[in-house]
């Protein structure tokens, strides 16, 4: 298990999936990441990448040639080596080889880093194409956090802030793909939490404008904030009535919408990266 440290947090992590395992808060002595109960969930922030949400039949193409993958990818099952570590940052490599050219035809690299500063983890990612053609592909977090934070209390306890008043329209699933339809949850920056929500599985969002999310209890003064500023899409989930967390999700991809598998590049809201070029961006999770 590998730790990193300040005054404010203790944040544990594995090689397995570049995964965060835990965030303990310091000042109020609590454990504010899921703890990976396999009853409701077994994972607990998994690396989605090279794709976000499932493909078709599972299935993608290049260059007309058929590809396979499972929902989210295989980073979250690969073993990532440490490539840098203090007490309070690391980063994680991922490389390419024969086993993920079978199922994701680039040769790619791909880094984590995770970095303390007093309350906030910044987690980034850093994605280089190693091949001679263009690469495509999606990355995206998956963290879930405690809901509730006290004993006593009830996920109808809890609300959302959006930092902002956000026109919320979630973009709809029927069972595992983009339906391509929209539910219209109405125009707030405060969204009560309730599993009747999530009953068509996620809420996902494209383009707020403030990009922020912020689990809060109208009965203690503890937060956790997720913040995402350059992200497309962010997914909000819980499995089932009783489940004691919530997953904020920010995205670069997102599932496949309804119909025939497609080639990767052609794939919503894909990202392209040119042969040599790398692309990076960072997310925060901030503990109060």
């Amino acid at each position: 298990m590998l730790k990193l440290e300040n005054d404010a947090l203790l944040v544990e992590l594995k090689e397995d999936g570049a995964e965060l395992t835990r965030i303990f808060d310091k000042n109020s002595q609590k454990e504010f990441l899921w703890h990976g109960d396999g009853e409701y969930w077994a994972r607990r922030a998994p690396v989605l990448f090279p794709t976000v949400g499932r493909l078709v039949e599972d299935t993608y193409f290049v260059d007309g040639e058929a590809f396979h993958l499972g929902q989210h990818g295989f980073a979250r099952d690969r073993v990532f080596q440490v490539v840098k570590q203090s007490d309070e940052a690391i980063t994680l490599r991922l490389e390419y080889d024969e086993e993920s050219l079978a199922i994701y035809p680039f040769r790619f690299a791909l880094e984590i880093a995770y970095r303390l500063d007093g309350g906030t983890i910044h987690v980034g990612y850093h994605v280089e194409n190693l091949d001679d053609k263009t690469m495509y592909f999606s990355i995206g977090a998956h963290p879930a956090f405690n809901v509730p934070f006290v004993a006593g209390e009830t996920f109808e306890d809890y609300y959302l802030d959006f930092g902002a008043e956000e026109q919320l329209d979630s973009l709809t699933l029927a069972g595992a793909y983009l339906s391509g339809e929209k539910k219209e949850i109405g125009k707030t920056k405060k969204l009560p939490l309730n599993y009747e929500l999530f009953g068509n599985d996620a809420l996902i969002f494209e383009g707020l404008t403030k990009n922020e999310v912020t689990i809060r209890s109208r009965k203690n003064r503890h937060f956790v904030k997720v913040a995402f500023p350059d992200f497309k899409f962010v997914g909000l989930w819980t499995p089932k009535p009783g489940t004691p967390f919530l997953c904020i999700e920010p995205w670069f991809g997102i599932a496949d919408t309804q119909g025939p598998s497609v080639e990767l590049k052609d794939k919503q809201a894909i990202e392209t990266l040119a042969i040599g070029a790398a692309f990076n961006s960072e997310y925060t999770i901030t503990i109060g």
